[in-house]
């Protein structure tokens, strides 16, 4: 079993509230989260819930040379992991802290890619966690997130102009892409 997996598969053990899957995203749901952007108007970008850097990967292999991304995890071993796997990256701890990461700018990046599993928080961090998103975003920036269900798509219309949501089967488990535009 490839190391990335082994480790996620123990950290959804130790804490699968917090993992909420038992393995890592599929290079397919990857490729579908990064696919439909306008790549070279993102010069700076967050993405929230590394985990083993499968998404991190594809944004990585998407965006411009000079583009800055901040990668958010919670788990410490994984976020290790994570700076030297992308040593170009800026990792942080806490996705409710985005702006204070940053240096303070609301309203400077141009895009957000979460795998956060919002439907195991409780509602006010979820909340919490979507306005800092918000907040952080540029006007016209986009969230892309991906979720195992469609639960969260009333919180997202709440809070963004537009919301699509598109399947992805060939993840296990299927998933849903939502890509939110503020």
């Amino acid at each position: 079993m490839e190391g990335g997996t082994s480790l996620f598969i123990q950290k959804f053990i130790q804490s699968p509230m917090q993992i909420g899957s038992l393995f890592p995203s599929s290079v397919a749901l990857a490729k579908k989260m990064t696919a439909e952007l306008s790549w070279e108007n993102i010069n700076e970008a967050a993405e929230l819930g590394a985990g083993t850097g499968v998404i991190t990967s594809e944004i990585i292999r998407s965006m411009k040379p000079e583009t800055k991304l901040h990668v958010f995890e919670k788990d410490q071993e994984m976020r290790k992991k994570l700076k030297v796997q992308y040593p170009n990256t800026f990792v942080h701890e806490d996705a409710r802290e985005i702006i204070k990461s940053i240096g303070n700018r609301e309203g400077s990046l141009d895009a957000i890619f979460s795998g956060l599993p919002f439907a195991n928080f409780h509602r006010n961090i979820r909340v919490e966690i979507v306005e800092e998103v918000y907040l952080a975003l540029r006007p016209g920036g986009v969230l892309v997130a991906f979720q195992y269900s469609t639960q969260m798509k009333k919180t997202f219309l709440q809070h963004f102009r537009t919301v699509e949501v598109s399947f992805v089967p060939k993840n296990f488990p299927p998933a849903f892409v939502y890509i939110c535009e503020k």
